[in-house]
């Protein structure tokens, strides 16, 4: 019989949960260290559980082994600092209070947002005007007391979105598991240095995975060259060691492709099969080409879809066409799945107990029902018609699908969508059908499906599989672990930010949040009130395109054995971030075909410890150097981790 999951873990996952929630806003408001609350990789969890498995917990092993954890134990603590990691800064709270507090701040006779939106705006979804107001951006006198009041009605609004939101996600990903997990055996790339981080083994105090020679071998290049880049922080006439990131321009200079060796995407990159690292180089570089060439022969869509949709004169033709691919990509998905979806339900409807999941089918079908109900019928009360917040809601299931699967299939730690819910919704409905209410409503789509570089379903996907690492994981007390990490991370993060902006005034402490982010839903929705645009027949033609493309690679990829290119490439290829990402992946596509062509999969297999130390190192410096940045009051001392 196996060990239940002990109360310990869950306190400890909860403490853990508070630090992240408290220092992780501390940092990006103060410090403006290493940002490690920044992406889906969810850097901050894994430097506290380098912490927690090579010193912590061996310590707690010399003690006695009733004062250890578990593997499964690590694994749950582990689970719950990666979803709260998601939630204190970009993930949801910097955006959250900006967005819902910039309305009424920014309102001035200039910009008309006080005849324009904001009359259409429920007083339950902004901060309204007032001391309150001020005392959070400028900050509270010596004779002033804080106003705390004007926050509870919004805010506790926007909890129930957020939990009606999460429980949608976990449930959706415990729904899916199996078919990803069990029957297409997803790699999980991301998933696989913390699996080996946790590994104990009987007599041994310090993990397996620390005692490996090759680990720390991959560990100290990053460390290096990080700690080499940190260190002009302290001695300003240190040389400058990261060279400038070159560029090929070509094209007539059309086209600008960017030549950075990440080592975190070079590490993960690695660890993905030769065909998807492959084509996510390949139909990078094509997208750029496609693009260009649009340009030079005048192929323009001039929509404007609102921030985080790639705009331009011809980003919007390929926004499109990804957008289609995402809903192929995941009808796809459904379809291969539908017998693993009609055994769900047919559970679900008998209600019979599958021991192999955290929660049974029935009450993840009804956690799903729930938590998408309430999402509808907050967006619909907001002002959107309830069939456009419908629509709007699936869309954003069919972006978080296609990212959640970018991720734990193509290794791609950290991704965005190049259309968001907000872009594909005024595409397809045009201002009319909107309104003034619901446009205003769509805008504040941004707070929790905008800036996805952090969204909460990739954490999720990555708990849950990690749950099913041994049947402690499932039997332990998971779903309401998680969801509880999640609930107390946020209320801690929104406590802490708006503390922070009562001390200092929240518009000194980040430009980005409190200056741009919280003019983003009233600026769209002014701007598309006095420019009133139709569903737009461009926007159908290319997202047609990008379907019918997305179809015939699906097609060849399932069809034919010899066909090279996944369609997962041609899919994220018009993302921004992507700039960054194709030459770790041609890098690292480049070295495994030669280091399996030369050695075989043994060989692979030999060096894969080493890229788990790179992916490790890359993390553990940034985390290092913001620990001595706290302790000595240095800012703007930045190691990127994604």
């Amino acid at each position: 019989m196996t060990n239940p999951i002990r109360r310990s873990a869950i306190y400890t996952g909860l403490a853990f949960v508070i630090l992240i929630s408290v220092m992780t806003p501390y940092n990006e408001m103060l410090v403006k260290g290493s940002r490690l609350g920044l992406s889906s990789l969810t850097p901050a969890a894994f430097f506290l559980f380098f912490i927690l498995s090579l010193f912590i917990n061996p310590a707690l092993t010399r003690l006695g082994p009733t004062w250890s954890f578990t593997k499964p134990e690590l694994l749950l603590i582990f689970a719950m600092m990666m979803v709260a990691t998601a939630i204190p800064t970009r993930g949801v709270v910097g955006p959250l209070l900006s967005m819902i507090s910039g309305p009424q701040y920014y309102a001035s006779p200039e910009n008309h947002w006080a005849d324009l939106v904001i009359p259409h705006t429920k007083d339950w979804v902004v901060i309204q005007k007032g001391d309150g107001l001020r005392h959070f951006y400028e900050g509270v006198s010596g004779n002033e007391q804080a106003d705390w009041d004007i926050w509870f009605k919004p805010l506790l609004s926007w909890l129930l979105l957020f939990i009606g939101l999460w429980t949608a996600v976990l449930c959706l990903m415990v729904i899916i598991r199996r078919q990803w997990m069990d029957r297409e055996r997803l790699p999980y790339p991301v998933m696989q240095v913390p699996l080996a981080m946790a590994e104990t083994e009987e007599g041994h105090a310090i993990p397996p995975f620390y005692r490996n020679r090759t680990v720390w071998i991959g560990f100290a290049v990053p460390f290096l060259l990080g700690s080499l880049h940190a260190i002009r922080a302290y001695v300003p006439g240190f040389p400058v060691f990261y060279p400038r990131v070159p560029h090929l321009i070509t094209l007539r200079n059309r086209v600008d492709i960017k030549l950075r060796l990440n080592p975190i995407m070079l590490g993960f990159a690695y660890l993905v099969n030769l065909r998807l690292s492959l084509s996510l180089w390949v139909f990078y570089i094509w997208r750029e080409f496609a693009e260009g060439f649009c340009d030079i022969i005048g192929l323009y869509n001039n929509e404007k879809l609102g921030t985080w949709t790639y705009d331009g004169q011809v980003g919007p033709i390929f926004s499109h066409q990804s957008m289609g691919a995402m809903i192929v990509f995941v009808g796809f998905g459904l379809w291969t799945a539908r017998n693993h979806l009609g055994d769900v339900l047919r559970r679900a409807r008998m209600n019979i107990r599958d021991h192999r999941e955290i929660i049974s089918d029935r009450n993840a079908v009804l956690g799903l029902a729930v938590g998408t109900a309430i999402l509808i019928g907050w967006m619909s009360n907001a002002g959107l018609s309830p069939e456009i917040a419908t629509i709007t809601i699936f869309a954003a299931y069919v972006i978080f699908l296609s990212m959640t699967r970018a991720i734990t299939d193509g290794g791609l730690a950290t991704i965005v969508p190049a259309m968001i819910p907000l872009g594909f919704t005024i595409s397809t409905f045009g201002t009319d059908a909107l309104g003034a209410a619901g446009l205003m409503a769509l805008a504040f789509t941004l707070v929790w499906s905008g800036d996805l570089l952090t969204f909460m379903m990739a954490p999720s996907a990555h708990a849950i599989r990690i749950a099913h690492d041994s049947e402690a994981g499932r039997q332990g007390p998971y779903f309401g672990a998680l969801l509880g990490a999640m609930v107390v991370g946020l209320v801690v993060s929104v406590v802490t930010m708006i503390s922070l902006g009562h001390e200092h005034g929240a518009a000194n402490l980040h430009q980005q949040y409190f200056n741009t982010f919280a003019k983003f839903p009233a600026g769209i929705a002014a701007q598309k009130l006095q420019n009133p645009s139709l569903p737009n027949s461009g926007g159908f033609f290319w997202t047609g395109i990008g379907a019918g493309v997305m179809g015939l690679l699906t097609f060849a990829s399932y069809r034919y054995n010899w066909w090279p290119l996944h369609p997962l490439g041609y899919m994220v290829s018009p993302a921004w971030i992507m700039g960054d990402l194709w030459f770790p992946f041609f890098v690292a596509w480049a070295v495994k075909t030669l280091v399996i062509r030369l050695g075989g999969l043994r060989a692979y297999d030999r060096t894969r410890p080493a890229t788990y130390g790179v992916i490790l190192g890359q993390i553990v410096v940034a985390g290092f150097w913001l620990v001595i940045d706290l302790l000595t009051g240095t800012t703007n001392n930045r190691i990127r981790v994604y």
